[in-house]
């Protein structure tokens, strides 16, 4: 009896089987490996983008609060910046200049709240010399601001010191200026680290162990450096502040950031 083809079952040869294997576990591969890389390309992205963001949040803290230096009251050593922060500012009326006094008019201030254990008055810093070395006679007042009072019959303000002191000279513009004790920032060991509350030294001080009130400001950092270029007739003080930001998986993010300090005496 002749065999009916019609009636044998289809089926895979062994050949057939192991190619397809061959080709469904080359497949897979190069799927694993696209995958793979789509994920590790994400995260390279989002690492890239958080060191950037560590960058600018460190870069801008610092530039916020370099804008608001007491002109000519910027200094550096090594990885350290320190100048002395403005809190508020106006024009006076009357300043000591030839004997001294704890008291003078001002114009009011626009917005000012009085701090009796930190503020001091600056009356035209125009250089650094002395500027940290506090006395009775100086750009800076040796004592302390106690409190402000209206003046009905100038239209200005009172202000009142806890002792007497003379001013070095006029200012050309009667400007003055409310500071507070200086502040510095220190590149250290992968950190940005901010000290405050330690005073005024006749030379800056970048010892850690001696210094108080410190914060940190960010990590991972590396390269840290501060350049700065005095302000001149033409221009306004330069602050610039290069680090470098280290992710978890190696990658670098270079910071380069210029501040200008607008503010003149």
């Amino acid at each position: 009896m002749p065999l009916n083809l019609h009636n044998r079952h289809a089926g895979f040869t062994l050949v057939e089987m192991v190619v397809t294997i061959v080709l469904i576990g080359i497949i897979g591969v190069g799927i694993t490996n696209f995958i793979g890389r789509s994920t590790q390309g994400m995260a390279d992205i989002a690492e890239r983008q958080q060191l950037a963001t560590i960058g600018w949040i460190v870069s801008e803290k610092v530039s916020r609060e370099l804008r608001q230096a007491l002109p000519n009251s910027l200094r550096i050593d090594g990885s350290c910046i320190e100048f002395v922060p403005i809190v508020a500012g106006t024009d006076y009326l009357t300043v000591p200049t030839l004997t001294a006094a704890n008291n003078f008019e001002a114009v009011p201030f626009s917005s000012y709240s009085v701090n009796t254990t930190q503020d001091r008055v600056a009356i035209y810093p125009n250089t650094i010399t002395g500027l940290y070395t506090l006395g009775t006679q100086g750009t800076i007042s040796d004592a302390l601001v106690v409190s402000t009072v209206a003046n009905v019959a100038t239209g200005g303000i009172t202000i009142n010191l806890a002792a007497n002191h003379q001013f070095l000279t006029d200012s050309p513009t009667n400007r003055m200026y409310i500071v507070q004790d200086p502040v510095m920032y220190c590149f250290d060991s992968n950190f940005l680290y901010r000290y405050s509350e330690y005073g005024f030294n006749s030379s800056i001080t970048t010892t850690v162990a001696s210094l108080s009130g410190q914060t940190v400001m960010g990590n991972r950092l590396s390269m840290g450096a501060f350049t700065y270029s005095p302000g001149t007739l033409s221009r306004s003080a330069v602050v610039n502040m290069a680090f470098n930001v280290t992710g978890a998986n190696g990658a670098t993010q270079a910071i380069n950031q210029e501040v200008q300090v607008r503010n003149v005496p």
